[in-house]
């Protein structure tokens, strides 16, 4: 029988394949269809994109979190939330239907109303399968999602690229999130032995409830949190704004979202399974945020660094003002992993009201870049997103301080090398970006130099124990390989 480690090892990996593959194809599909649609066609999906996923998170309504903590979840348990999700997905859709016109009024642009209401059934997609990939969370099985994930990446982005081809605009990107989520639909309930019974019990709904419906209300707040700079923009500037500020945030959240919902995913049934042990869980929750912070600080800054030519050369010279919005909010970018890592440790342990106060802590500091946004411009905004994110993180790790007798200054110390490192790489990076060349060879060149600077300074000057294992497990894999 596999040990904790080893599950925790193994699902670390298939999480990062799920994630790093599946957004990996997603991202040159979106690379090709930037190349193709035009700024204001982001802009409209972006402007619209915050109802779509509050829909999703009250679909959900913190049920998943409930089962996954679940030590035994009986199918009565399992029907329930099947049952519920798809009748609250229904609900909502027709909700989100009806009130399409009252949205597109408020952000002057009737464009919307179509756009919305076919991009809603979103929501009554991903209610028939919550269960189904909660099932695969709960045996750490990310295998079997990453396999599923891919697929469906390659059917939307054959999808998608041939509509955009055929000059069909906007409509090529809400195909591209509806084709991706009917295909993870229906492998979910190809591969997973799991089907509902004539089930439902008032007495598990009212049990998961009231877990769950803490993480209900921290995901809503999470969801405005994410998307409400997207809103406002649309409201105060236009959709070619938004298009820029989507084109920016997709390229950072390549980084820190796939990383973070991997930590998230595979780290809450490890620091479930260990509930009680506050030693242990410090050194697992220690150990994850040193090597996330190792990943996120070199990726994302190294994007910070090359930002000009990478969207030059990527996208094109039509998306440029882009780059100036990602070496900003790059910067709040390091921080969003370690913040949903440390929400594994309130959520594990059964406060998941601590969780929910400091979602609404971090979505209050959210009035501080809005107001910047409305009062100055776009920048003062995204400057205002950098500082509340690290305000938020401080408050983060200062709960987690207490709550597994961490202290904030020694998180800090922990992941401040790590940081250290990148920066000086990205500041280099962006030093020989001012060379007067090709954008192509100069993207090639900064990727050299960033590699070598990082690589040189774990070999020699800050020998990391996570860089050491974590170049053991690449060389172990390249070796497998050509065995």
């Amino acid at each position: 029988m596999s040990t904790l480690k080893e599950k925790t090892a193994k699902g670390l990996g298939w999480g990062f394949v799920d994630n790093f593959v599946g957004t990996g194809v997603t991202a040159a599909v979106s690379i090709i269809l930037a190349r193709i649609l035009s700024p204001e066609e982001f802009g409209l999906v972006g402007m619209i994109a915050i109802f779509i996923s509050l829909g999703s998170s009250l679909m959900d309504s913190g049920f998943s979190g409930a089962l996954i903590r679940k030590k035994e979840a009986t199918d009565a348990d399992l029907s329930t939330v099947f049952y519920t999700n798809l009748v609250l997905g229904l609900v909502i859709y027709l909700i989100l239907f009806f009130s399409a016109p009252a949205i597109a009024a408020f952000l002057n642009n009737r464009t919307l109303i179509p756009l919305l209401r076919v991009l809603s059934l979103s929501v009554v997609i991903i209610s028939f399968t919550q269960v189904q990939k909660v099932n695969f969370i709960r045996k750490i099985d990310f295998r079997t999602q990453a396999i599923i994930s891919l697929a469906a990446s390659l059917v939307s982005a054959v999808a998608s690229i041939w509509m955009a081809l055929k000059g069909c605009g906007v409509w090529s990107l809400v195909v591209q999130q509806l084709s991706k989520q009917v295909v993870v639909s229906l492998l979910l309930w190809v591969f997973s032995n799991w089907k509902p019974s004539l089930l439902f019990s008032f007495r598990s709904f009212k049990e998961m409830f009231s877990f769950g419906s803490r993480l209900l209300a921290c995901s809503l707040i999470s969801v405005i949190w994410n998307e409400i700079y997207s809103l406002v923009i649309g409201k105060m500037y236009n959709p070619i704004a938004v298009g820029y500020f989507t084109r920016a945030e997709k390229f950072k959240t390549m980084v820190t979202s796939n990383i973070g919902q991997v930590v998230q995913r595979v780290g809450y049934p490890v620091m479930s399974s260990i509930q009680g042990d506050k030693q242990r869980q410090r050194r697992v929750y220690r150990k994850v945020a040193r090597l996330t912070t190792l990943l996120t600080s070199t990726l994302v800054l190294g994007l910070v660094g090359c930002a000009d030519a990478m969207i030059e050369v990527l996208i094109g010279a039509k998306w440029l003002p882009a780059s100036g919005y990602l070496r900003i909010l790059g910067i709040s970018g390091m921080f969003l992993p370690l913040i949903l890592g440390s929400v594994n440790v309130f959520n594990a342990n059964g406060k998941s009201e601590v969780t929910l106060r400091l979602e609404i802590i971090k979505t209050a500091l959210a009035v501080i870049p809005v107001t910047l946004g409305i009062i100055f411009d776009i920048e003062a905004l995204l400057w205002g997103v950098v500082g509340v994110t690290v305000v938020s993180y401080l408050i983060h790790a200062g709960y987690v301080s207490r709550e597994i007798q961490y202290p904030v200054l020694e998180q800090v110390a922990d992941i401040l090398p790590f940081v250290s490192v990148s920066a000086i790489m990205s500041v280099a990076v962006h030093l020989i970006g001012l060379i007067d060349i090709a954008p192509l060879p100069l993207l090639l060149l900064q990727i050299c130099a960033g590699g070598v600077i990082v690589l040189l300074s774990y070999e020699f000057l800050y020998k990391a124990q996570e860089y050491s294992e974590l170049k053991g497990e690449l060389l172990k894999m390249l070796h497998i390989r050509k065995s």
